[in-house]
């Protein structure tokens, strides 16, 4: 009896177990249908990081159906709360306000134009190269002792020299080199004069004093090896190639080659080299024959001749490169600050657009709630009166949290996008002013 009763209690006991599993799986079972049926949600978000993340609810968006929330709402249970059914209509309803987030969080406000600067004499339009060598090949045969409307050649030719080269471009290195100054221009000296071309002012940045001093070691005495000249400065900037490099000759004389030298094949060998110079010729007093000859050696070297016949023509002559450049500094101030306006244009377009979205989905969000609050009160399933009110004034309150915090932030960046425009336009225009004044002085 007492074993009878023991195989009873051990039945009794799987029996037991086995309602009891089947209870918790139907009770499993029963809250996934409550959860598919909408009716079983977790708790809205209070802060406002919350709700912007906590989207998009089921009919959020494109995907809203009125008659199908409609059935949702249906389907909740009477005297819902105020937060029972604010949380329901979260779940269905919210927007999706993380790529708003999103724009906002990525969103770089830096401006910062990237129009190169002028940076050559003799440059070409559009890429400017980044160093800019220039080398001075000044003639000082015996003629540049002979004097023009103004004074003495060579002491204009000084002047001028140095004028130039004291307002060379911003970063621009000068070498200055001198030929025929040995010897005398009579027959005698002709083997010594020819073979004297010299670097008086290596290659480097320009300074005043050592300048000045370098013209000051030389007088015009001899014959004229031009040739000779434009090939020592090949191993003047021998060094000095690339991209990034523009090589520019002038060469200063009044005369043509009298040493036997090929000045126009000196000339091309240079610019067709890898250091691809530049030869310009200035023709300083030089008659129709030595004008044709210097042309053809201008040509080679891929630069341009010009005539001159006082020292005021050639002080002229090289300020037009400064009236070049103060253009070129112009061109490039107008240049970035419309750059500067398409940058800001662009930038605040993808923030404006995100702001305008939000505004969109903020107003859509809370007016679909607020027709979803008023169908839950027509159909009796708020708990009372105090409930309809609570629920109303949570859509709004949830409406301005979300708006201010849209009009706070993306007012912000605004304002730090503003601000960058600001002080890149005000950037340019201070740097192509100052050039723009230097170059015009």
């Amino acid at each position: 009896m007492k074993q009878a009763f023991s195989w009873m209690l051990v039945l009794c006991l799987v029996f037991s177990s086995g309602c009891s599993l089947l209870s918790g799986k139907n009770a499993d079972q029963a809250d996934a249908d409550k959860e598919s049926d909408g009716v079983k949600v977790k708790q809205a978000a209070t802060d406002v990081e919350g709700m912007l993340r906590e989207g998009p609810g089921k009919y959020a968006g494109g995907k809203y159906d009125e008659e199908k929330v409609k059935a949702e709402l249906d389907k909740l249970p009477d005297n819902l709360t105020a937060d029972e059914a604010y949380n329901h209509l979260v779940a269905l309803l919210a927007e999706d306000y993380k790529p708003e987030l999103k724009a906002l969080e990525n969103f770089d406000p830096t401006i910062k134009t990237n129009i190169k600067e002028p940076g050559g004499v003799n440059a070409p339009e559009g890429e400017l190269p980044k160093q800019v060598n220039v080398e001075i090949l000044l003639d000082a045969s015996g003629s540049m002792a002979g004097r023009v409307s103004g004074g003495v050649k060579m002491d204009l030719a000084k002047e001028a020299i140095r004028n130039f080269a004291s307002k060379l471009p911003e970063g621009a290195q000068v070498a200055l080199r001198v030929y025929g100054h040995k010897g005398s221009n009579q027959e005698k000296d002709k083997e010594l004069s020819c073979k004297s071309t010299e670097v008086v002012y290596p290659l480097g940045a320009y300074d005043k004093a050592s300048f000045q001093k370098s013209l000051n070691k030389f007088r015009p005495t001899g014959w004229t090896p031009l040739a000779a000249a434009i090939e020592q400065a090949k191993n003047d900037l021998s060094e000095n190639t690339g991209e990034n490099v523009e090589n520019i000759i002038y060469v200063v004389s009044d005369g043509i080659e009298t040493c036997g030298g090929d000045p126009v094949k000196a000339a091309k060998e240079l610019h067709e080299s890898e250091i691809q110079a530049i030869v310009n010729i200035i023709g300083f007093d030089v008659d129709n024959e030595g004008q044709r000859a210097l042309k053809k050696v201008a040509e080679a070297g891929g630069g341009k001749y010009t005539t001159v016949n006082t020292g005021e023509d050639l002080r002229k002559h090289l300020e037009e490169e400064y009236k070049r450049l103060a253009k070129e500094w112009e061109m490039w101030g107008i240049k970035s600050y419309l750059e500067t306006t398409n940058i800001w244009a662009e930038k605040y377009d993808v923030i404006d657009e995100a702001d305008v979205s939000m505004i969109d989905k903020c107003t859509r969000e809370r007016s679909r709630m607020l027709e979803a609050e008023e169908y839950l009160a027509e159909k009796g399933k708020l708990k009372g009166e105090k409930d309809e009110k609570s629920l109303y004034d949570k859509i709004w309150g949830r409406w301005r949290v979300l708006n201010d915090y849209r009009k706070e932030n993306f007012r912000e960046v605004k304002d730090r996008l503003n601000q960058a425009k600001n002080e890149e336009t005000q950037r340019v225009r201070e740097k192509a002013e100052e050039m723009e004044e230097k170059y015009k002085q």
